[in-house]
């Protein structure tokens, strides 16, 4: 998979539309995946919180927070991934797109290179109380598996966002002509 999006940022004009659609579908079922297993965490996370009166309400409560924020924010970037496969559809004539849907789409693929970023931002701030809250508690030694999971996580949102971002390049070359 990181080959793949490495290759976009690498090899952008030997890609064609089709290549970029297949991108777009990739990422939004990615974010889905990541929803979906982050997601499941976030919701164990609020079964224990809510079972353990116990707990630090104001850490407890900021990592929920902050949890159920990158939930919604990928969520949000999976639908603007897919709704920007759709208008890049829209705009297309065989392997290019109309030139003048290029300054749209650009401005659409920031959107989504936005919310991305934020997502990614958000995920790494909850991340940093986690490892705080740890380090609080003596457990910093626990979090060598979350430690090897963000790193993951991370490698792929930022290659995701540079597979992304070299749509704009593309898209401005290969404008109204075939890009084979």
């Amino acid at each position: 998979m990181c080959r793949r999006y490495l290759s976009f940022v690498t090899q952008t004009m030997d890609k064609t539309l089709e290549d970029y659609f297949s991108l777009f579908r990739r990422l939004a079922m990615v974010d889905l995946l990541l929803v979906v297993a982050y997601g499941v965490q976030v919701g164990i996370n609020i079964s224990l919180l809510v079972g353990d009166p116990d707990t630090e309400s104001s850490v407890g409560t900021l990592l929920l927070a902050l949890g159920v924020c990158v939930v919604l924010i990928w969520l949000c970037d999976a639908a603007l991934v897919t709704l920007f496969g759709f208008r890049v559809l829209e705009a297309s004539t065989s392997d290019s797109v109309r030139p003048d849907k290029v300054q749209d789409l650009i401005q659409r693929k920031r959107l989504c290179l936005v919310v991305s970023s934020l997502g990614l931002a958000v995920y790494l701030a909850r991340f940093s109380v986690e490892l705080w809250q740890a380090r609080e508690r003596g457990l910093l030694d626990t979090m060598s598996l979350p430690t090897c999971i963000l790193a993951l996580v991370l490698l792929v949102k930022v290659l995701r966002l540079l597979a992304l971002n070299s749509f704009s390049h593309w898209v401005r070359i290969t404008a109204g002509n075939s890009s084979v």
